[in-house]
Parts: C-alpha cells; structure tokens; sequence
C-alpha cells in the first residue's frame, strides 16, 4: 500500500449480524500498545520482534484502519461514502457556486466578479 499510493478503504461490512459490536469497536483503528499484547498471546514466543515490526508499521503509516457497514442503518452507509469520497478526493475540483444576496445562483463574471476597476480604464493615474 505504501509503495503504489493508491488510495483505498478498508470496509468490515457484515456489522448487522455482529452479536457484540463493543469487541470489534476497539479493533477498527489498531493501537500498536493494545496490539502487541494480543499478537504476543496468540503467536510463539520467537515471533515477538515481528509483531513489534508489524505493530510499529501499523502505528507509523496508519495503514490499516476499518469503516464498519451495517446497511440497515443510513448513518452507518453515508460514513462509508464519506470515506470512499475523501479518498477519492470526489468533488475537490468542483465549481464553486456564488449567490448573491437575492439568493439566486450566479456564475463568476455575473454578480459582481469581475474587476472591480482596478487596472482597467486607460490608466488614468499613470502619469500623476
């Protein structure tokens, strides 16, 4: 992941049949001194200076990190596309829409955009 720099979202999805959604709470966003204890309890003894790489990796770049989805809840659904849309970087190139005060939309150059006089006219200041 760090090597292509693609963007991308981890989704644990199937959060609407999860039975105790406090235990996968705490595992959505990996705390390398949380994690350590856990990887230590569960692999051999010779594999501690790999989980502290691993756990220091996970901790230095924040790879990894997970959105739950419950698609029986909206709120849980529009966060998701919020992730997805902040990782796409969707809708940061888009046009700027400007209302003046009747609240009518207008483009750049329509209601007061442009100029404003400086710089334009002739230069009549020029030889002052």
């Amino acid at each position: 992941m760090v090597r292509l720099e693609l963007p991308h979202v981890n989704i644990l999805t199937k959060m609407d049949i999860c039975p105790d959604r406090a235990a996968v709470t705490e595992l959505l966003i990996p705390d390398r001194h949380a994690l350590l204890p856990r990887l230590a309890a569960g692999t051999a003894p010779r594999f501690a200076r790999l989980n502290a790489a691993v756990a220091g990796l996970l901790d230095e770049y924040s790879l990894v990190s997970f959105v739950p989805l419950d698609i029986n809840d909206d709120e849980s659904i529009g966060e998701v596309l919020h992730h997805i849309d902040a990782a796409l970087q969707y809708g940061e190139d888009a046009e700027v829409k400007v209302r003046d005060f009747d609240g009518e939309e207008g483009g750049e150059g329509e209601h007061g955009g442009g100029g404003g006089g400086s710089g334009s006219g002739g230069g009549s200041d020029a030889g002052d």
